[in-house]
């Protein structure tokens, strides 16, 4: 039992070492190295055709707020053309956005009410992408406050044929609402100032993140179009790499969201997260290591990028096996040393690479007041830790029974929020 326990938190160990190499490479090129501005001097000279799909469910509270801030875009209208689609929505929505779009011509409101149609976001997208007719379709959930330059910076790295997708950067709206938010806020800064952003400068697998981006219309019919799925956007990104196109990220290009307020919230959106980049991990690990257009550092990055939240469950068993092994060595300096080194080891190299990588995101967004909060990111980790761990058991049930998993809508807080701050003039 004991041989067996070490041979697995070894196992553990050198995976989390990988996730860690993998921190501070991006830190470093974020800190000291040449950056991609993703096409950005052709923002404003390359304007294709373009949709602009939202897709809404009971969204009464915030519909009429994306709308209006897409509409005031400094995009040219005769290229826009916006659909909200109503997926069976039970409250306002649909009236709202009837009223909305009766004010501007380049607006459809679009209902799907047939009981017998499937429902769910990923429905909602096939539904629109039927009517769309712009060379790029660009996506944002209802929530989401676009600025008005935004549009101009997601389409130019279209200009280059081999892009498939595009996907901006999402700043929290909210993030001083409670502590909750503000280790979101935490979590976004790291997550697209400096992992994004270092995986476009390094030629890494960049992720669509489902909203604030968008797709290349004819490759999206290329690979297939929407798959049904928790995920939608992880699957269109192999889907995309694996085609021989890539994903861009345009780390100036923001939009403004508004996170979840409560942990029950946040519990059942990291869990629904998890559950489907796991399938996905399932579906697209033999693809992305046989693949013949990847390189072999993009197909190191992808087998990283499809564990990412089995990560969080390898530190909680690493843990775990260390306290076994304190316990079960023979000798109070053996005890004690294993004890010490497995717990120290764990936490350094798989928390503490994250959490550097969170702080050099700060310091790029001259936010240092905000790296006191680093230490509380610790709670944040911890739940994450038990909430991926539930998200892997199910994800193990779903497969074994071949089930489908429900979608857990994601609660609204504010109505209509106020206008997005203004545009950063530069982004490093």
């Amino acid at each position: 039992m004991t041989i067996a326990v070490q041979v697995l938190s070894f196992a553990i160990f050198v995976v989390v070492t990988a996730y860690a190499v993998r921190h501070y490479r991006f830190l470093w090129n974020r800190m000291f190295e040449r950056q991609d501005r993703a096409y950005q001097d052709l923002a404003g000279s390359y304007l294709p055709s373009v949709t602009v799909i939202i897709p809404m469910h009971n969204e009464s509270r915030v519909a009429a707020g994306v709308i209006e801030h897409l509409v005031a875009a400094d995009y040219p209208q005769e290229l826009l053309q916006i659909l909200a689609v109503n997926d069976h929505s039970s409250d306002d929505t649909a009236e709202i956005i009837n009223a909305v779009a009766a004010r501007y011509p380049n607006v459809t409101p679009v209902h799907r009410t047939d009981p017998g149609e499937a429902r769910g976001k990923t429905e909602a997208l096939k539904t629109g992408t039927a009517m769309a007719t712009g060379e790029v379709i660009l996506v944002f959930d209802a929530d989401y406050r676009p600025g008005r330059g935004l549009l101009k910076r997601l389409v130019a790295p279209f200009c280059d044929p081999g892009v498939g997708a595009v996907m901006g950067r999402v700043v929290p709206s909210n993030s001083a609402a409670n502590a909750l938010t503000r280790l979101l806020d935490l979590e976004r800064a790291g997550g697209y100032q400096a992992n994004l952003q270092a995986r476009q400068n390094l030629g890494l697998l960049v992720q669509y993140g489902g909203t604030v981006g968008g797709v290349r219309r004819s490759v999206l019919e290329a690979v297939g179009g929407w798959v049904p799925h928790l995920t939608e956007d992880t699957d269109l990104t192999l889907r995309i790499y694996l085609r021989g196109f890539r994903v861009v990220y345009v780390n100036i290009a923001e939009c403004y969201e508004e996170v979840v307020q409560d942990w029950a919230a946040r519990t059942k959106q990291l869990s629904r997260w998890a559950v489907g980049h796991n399938m996905v991990m399932l579906d697209y690990l033999g693809p992305t290591l046989r693949s013949k257009v990847l390189t072999p550092r993009q197909k190191i990055e992808g087998v990283l990028l499809l564990g990412v939240y089995l990560a969080p469950v390898m530190l909680l068993a690493g843990w775990i096996a260390s306290i076994y092994l304190a316990f079960v060595s023979s000798g109070w300096f053996l005890t004690v040393y294993t004890g010490i080194l497995g717990s120290l080891s764990f936490n350094a190299w798989g928390n503490l690479a994250a959490f550097n990588e969170i702080g050099s995101a700060l310091l790029l967004d001259r936010r240092t007041r905000s790296i006191l909060l680093l230490p509380l990111a610790i709670f944040s980790s911890f739940a994450g830790m038990w909430i991926c761990t539930g998200a892997l058991m199910k994800t193990v049930k779903a497969r074994i029974r071949k089930t489908g998993l429900a979608w857990d809508k994601t609660p609204r807080y504010t109505q209509d929020a106020a206008p997005a701050p203004a545009e950063p003039e530069t982004s490093r």
